[in-house]
């Protein structure tokens, strides 16, 4: 088995696999992200051929996503994720502290670096809550120095809003487009790339300071409001990633968003896909 360690939004973990995998060709995304194995990570996942679901495991819910139906669910001290893609199957066993996990996949199928990739993120979205940070659902751009998020549903066009915003202000540029990471730091909170990016190709490990949240929804015209403490809280919360059976979890996820909420402008768009959308969610920030 060889080791190899990552950091992300200044997270260190290490992924165990055998010798013979080819992590670099297979997960190309988590190359900017390699560290030294230098201190002890905050998390570790350990391919194991041999895991298998217990027997006596309770199912606590079924999601689908991108990723097709991914089931959750419990046996023990343990919480095991069990997905599939393109007809292979990954079964992903976390500890109770998410510091430790093991994962059985066929390393030998072609969408093996797919479910690893996935099978990390699910982890890293976990015990980043631990650390006074969340990972979203979101595209993110860094204009004069600065973030800014958007959110919605699947399809309201948040990588057409960041792409608004590449386009109409000079000098603005992708950070991340679908699973960016933040953390809040003695009481600043900032926004990092991560290896998660979605269908773009954009794995920047970069961080910035977030300026804004912004919650998009389609419209016949632009329109655009700031939220209130509360509102912000609301609109920011579905796209938070977190195992919400788990109580200490979701405690943690709503302790950082309070926080955040507190620290950065938060606002709605109603909107077109045209650049004016961009003008006005920007004017509506300054």
């Amino acid at each position: 088995m060889t080791e190899h360690c990552y950091m992300v939004a200044g997270l260190r973990f290490v992924l165990e696999l055998p010798s013979f995998f080819d992590v670099d060709s297979s997960l190309p995304s988590f190359r900017d992200f390699r560290c030294d194995a230098d201190s002890r990570p905050d998390f570790r996942m350990v391919w194991d051929g041999d895991l298998t679901l217990p027997q006596d495991a309770v199912q606590l819910a079924e999601e689908s996503n991108d990723m097709g139906t991914t089931r959750i669910g419990r046996a023990g001290n343990s919480s095991y994720l069990d997905f599939r893609f393109d007809g292979c199957e990954a079964l992903l066993c976390l500890s109770d502290d998410y510091c430790d996990g093991r994962f059985r996949i066929d390393l030998a199928h072609r969408s093996a670096g797919i479910l690893i990739s996935s099978a990390l993120r699910c982890f890293f979205a976990q015990n980043i809550l631990l650390h006074k940070g969340l990972s979203l659902h979101a595209s993110c751009v860094v204009r004069d120095g600065e973030g800014y998020l958007f959110m919605g549903r699947s399809g309201t066009g948040k990588s057409t809003h960041s792409r608004l915003w590449i386009q109409t202000f000079p000098g603005t540029e992708l950070l991340n487009d679908d699973n960016p990471a933040i953390r809040i730091s003695d009481g600043r909170p900032l926004v990092f790339g991560t290896p998660w990016s979605g269908k773009t190709p954009c794995w920047r490990n970069l961080s910035a300071p977030v300026n804004a949240i912004v919650r998009l929804s389609q419209a016949p015209v632009n329109s655009f409001r700031r939220c209130s403490d509360i509102e912000a809280f609301t609109a920011i919360y579905p796209g938070c990633s977190v195992l919400r059976f788990d109580e200490r979890l979701h405690d943690c996820l709503c302790d950082v968003l309070s926080e955040l909420t507190g620290l950065v402008q938060c606002g709605r768009l109603d909107c077109l896909p045209d650049c004016d959308a961009a003008l006005c969610c920007s004017r509506g920030l300054e």
